[in-house]
């Protein structure tokens, strides 16, 4: 049950972060890429480590980013 509210967490925002969940010390956020179906056809992702990029500075600059290039990458799939 704990990991259905998660995914539903997740669709619902748009984006993910990892925080050590896959491996100690790595730190990963992601966003979905969707197909003229309006599905996830794929996803771009950065990742960086605890020591060097907090979560905040993933969330505030990163994911303004990510979302960018994830819309920039839709908007060539529909050419």
């Amino acid at each position: 049950d704990a990991l259905a509210a998660e995914i539903a967490r997740v669709r619902d925002q748009g984006w993910a972060i990892v925080d050590g969940e896959l491996e100690a010390g790595l730190r990963a956020l992601a966003v979905p890429v969707r197909g003229r179906d309006g599905g996830a056809a794929a996803a771009v992702n950065v990742s960086t480590t605890t020591g060097t990029g907090s979560i905040g500075r993933l969330r505030e600059h990163h994911l303004p980013l990510l979302l960018e290039t994830a819309r920039a990458i839709e908007a060539d799939l529909l050419v």
